[in-house]
């Protein structure tokens, strides 16, 4: 318990207040023939008006810490998808009667739990929705009609709803089984987590049985794929093979690709082996495509005899096919100066690698075969991107390095990265690829071979690399972590060494992104752009240290931004008008967002911008999608998509009468059911996620043992209490502006009655 006071304006302020106040109390007195007791009593009213007064400008505040008792809530989530209604409950009936009849079973308990907390429930299938509880007893829907199980979304969405409640636990009633697809496939586990992190208990009752083995049936599952990809790249097709009833038997598996007349052909095919249980299979098949467009993929398992059934042996999507991938050509000289292999540039090379559109040639400069001709390799069109690590200018001829330099003039992006013969150490002044760098090479700055590293042209270890202000971390380049960008940079560790770069020599027109952390703040990463190129010179030569320490996708993430942004593929679609769409595979039902926007040239307003977007369904009918118009990009939302197959989004961009373009995509509502194709209850997985918060009490419990639990649960009442700061101010409260009011009228009355006034 404290005391503190908060004077008005400051407490000169109040001592002045308080001199002026006792000054009138003492110049304006009542007259001496007025009786003594007459007159100590209009002193005494007037000192206690001027003592309350000085009281409300100090504003004096007892502070303490108090208990107060908080109610704990149930939060109860019920699965209200497709699968409840299979009849494997207990007696026989259905899931969804199961539910019922152990919720009033339970109302008792239930009623009890209200009036010591709060109970709240949810259902969930797609969404989460709210589930009325009157007196003890839940309000079911009559059916359950959802068409997915997403159980880790609705656990997400239920803690963020309830986020700010003192939660007690949480009852989850499913069959355990997640159906649902992207955006809404959030795993449960992931949630069970949190929840024991807050030390919430989940309470999971399954409802159902697993199926037996004797089930036969194929599905593919989980069919990945890169959305976008390049002409001539290899595209990797990633999926999951379920497999029921089929044992010690090969199962062929077909990647199919759409050809220009709409007809699907096989490009790749797997063979799988079976066990003799049940097991998922992974599936890896690759496809190169060779036209540009937008294509329909399928993975397809070959039916076999006596499936039970044979809607889900295939699983399709669209990839759209861009011309021509980022093609990249690796300079790297044979050994470096100081002995031993280049580490750097197999590294950088896996990163690139990872990245399916970026396709990379390595070539390996022997210095016992002087002046290379590369001319052929530095024809138009041939490379994006050219990367020069520690490559000595000795190692090409003259014309190669003409070559070079005209190809980035042209348009392509070079980028030279530090070494112990790169820039002036390895004898770039007056070298034809000089005038393309961001940097001027300065005279005697040359590296012989076979001479100690010249130590005045090299920065010692460790080198840590600071984001350069202000142009640094506004580039794409440098954006690792979208908002948490700062943060990754800072803790990404050092390098062991780089050249030398002075600020005396950069060009007029570099943008300095990254420098050293020492004195003279040297640049370590400088960009520029001469003629219709890019060109990067990058000091450091130990990026692979990232990835060793465990910051690989940092790692992959900076190279491959180097190479989008010298290849200029970092701006944004240059089409007159594009359509994007939230996903190409849409479970029944599921709602679909529609991107849509357009590129105006410079100086042209977006306010007259009209979209017309239609949609044509599987059956052939066709509707229009309303987007607002007016902006660069709008988006809506389409809901109709009960009637499996493909679809198409067609859109038509205009300014006033004049057409800005047109653009066209395609998704899928595949022809299965999520809930009722493969309705096997998992209890394993609900086991699962209770035990991850089993340290806060949470349990896997049967649907019989959920009456015995919730009346546990209600005679054992939890009463939480939080510590509470408690402020008391009674200057600020009525009654105190009542006594002063009642001293101030009280004085005036007697003066007034004693004649004084």
């Amino acid at each position: 318990m404290t005391w503190s006071i908060d004077p008005v304006g400051s407490l000169l302020v109040t001592a002045v207040a308080a001199a002026l106040l006792a000054g009138l109390w003492l110049v304006v007195r009542p007259p001496k023939q007025l009786p003594v007791g007459r007159r100590r009593t209009l002193g005494v009213l007037r000192l206690l008006a001027i003592g309350m007064v000085l009281l409300a400008l100090l504003r004096p505040t007892l502070t303490y810490l108090r208990q107060e008792p908080v109610k704990a809530a149930l939060l109860v989530l019920v699965d209200a998808s497709r699968s409840m209604t299979v009849e494997d409950g207990l007696g026989g009936g259905s899931r969804w009667r199961t539910v019922g009849e152990m919720l009033a079973a339970s109302e008792e308990s239930l009623q009890k739990l209200t009036t010591t907390g709060d109970v709240v429930g949810y259902t969930f299938a797609e969404e989460l929705t709210p589930l009325p509880l009157a007196t003890g007893k839940f309000v079911l829907p009559s059916e359950p009609a959802g068409g997915a199980s997403a159980i880790g979304a609705a656990l997400d969405d239920l803690l963020s709803r309830e986020g700010g409640r003192r939660v007690r636990g949480v009852l989850l009633l499913s069959d355990g089984a997640q159906r649902s697809v992207p955006p809404r496939d959030a795993p449960p586990q992931r949630a069970a987590r949190r929840m024991a992190a807050e030390g919430i208990p989940l309470i999971a009752c399954t409802i159902g049985q697993q199926s037996s083995r004797d089930r036969a049936d194929l599905a593919i599952a989980d069919l990945a794929v890169s959305e976008v990809a390049f002409v001539n790249t290899p595209l990797d097709i990633t999926g999951r093979l379920e497999v029921e009833g089929f044992a010690n038997r090969p199962l062929k598996v077909q990647a199919l690709w759409e050809n220009a007349k709409g007809e699907m052909l096989p490009v790749d095919a797997a063979t799988i082996t079976t066990g003799t249980q049940g097991k998922a299979y992974p599936l890896r098949l690759r496809h190169t495509p060779t036209e540009p467009g937008e294509w329909r993929l399928t993975l397809r398992a070959e039916p076999q005899e006596g499936e039970s059934l044979s809607s889900n042996n295939e699983l399709s999507t669209f990839v759209t096919i861009r011309e021509g991938g980022l093609r990249v050509l690796y300079l790297v000289g044979a050994k470096r100066l100081g002995g031993g292999p280049d580490i750097e540039q197999r590294f950088i090379r896996n990163s690139l690698a990872a990245s399916p559109d970026i396709v990379v040639t390595r070539v390996v400069l022997d210095y016992r075969q002087p002046e290379r001709d590369l001319t052929e390799q530095f024809e138009p069109g041939r490379y994006d991107v050219v990367i020069v690590d520690d490559v000595d200018a000795l190692a090409l001829d003259r014309a190669s390095w003409d070559k070079l330099a005209e190809l980035v003039q042209r348009g392509a992006g070079v980028a030279m990265l530090g070494g112990y013969h790169s820039f002036g150490p390895g004898g770039f002044r007056g070298n034809p690829l000089a005038d393309v760098l961001p940097i001027e090479i300065g005279a005697a700055e040359r590296q012989n071979f076979n001479e100690p590293v010249r130590a005045d042209r090299h920065l010692p270890a460790p080198v840590k690399l600071l984001v350069a202000e202000p142009f640094g971390a506004q580039h794409p380049i440098m954006q690792l972590a979208g908002a948490r960008s700062a943060a990754t940079w800072q803790a990404l560790p050092a390098l062991e060494g780089a050249n030398r770069l002075d600020r005396a020599q950069l060009k007029p027109n570099a943008v300095v992104l990254a420098e050293a952390d020492n004195a003279e703040r040297s640049p370590l990463l400088v960009a520029g752009q001469p003629g219709s190129g890019r060109a990067l010179a990058f000091a450091g030569d130990s990026t692979w240290r990232w990835t060793m320490q465990g910051f690989g996708e940092p790692h992959r993430r900076f190279w491959r931004q180097v190479v989008l942004w010298l290849a200029k593929k970092d701006d944004t679609s240059q089409l007159p008008a594009y359509v994007e769409l939230s996903s190409r595979r849409l479970a029944r039902g599921y709602p679909l967002e529609i991107a849509v926007g357009v590129n105006l040239p410079a100086g042209q307003s977006e306010a007259d911008v009209v979209y017309q977007v239609e949609l044509k369904r599987p059956d052939g009918a066709s509707s229009d999608v309303p987007i607002r118009g007016g902006l660069a990009r709008s988006s809506g939302v389409f809901r109709d998509t009960q009637l499996p197959g493909e679809y198409a989004v067609s859109v038509t961009a205009k300014s006033g009468a004049a057409v800005i373009g047109t653009a066209r995509a395609r998704f899928l509502v595949p022809n299965q059911d999520f809930e009722l194709d493969r309705p096997s209850a998992e209890p394993a997985v609900m086991a699962q996620l209770a035990a991850l918060t089993a340290d806060a009490d949470g349990q896997a419990i049967a649907p019989e043992e959920l009456p015995d639990v919730l009346a546990k649960l209600a005679d054992e009442p939890v009463e939480l209490r939080e510590e509470v700061t408690a402020r008391i101010t009674y200057w600020d409260k009525w009654p105190f502006f009542l006594l002063l009011v009642t001293l101030w009228c009280a004085e005036w009355f007697l003066r007034k009655k004693w004649g004084l006034v």
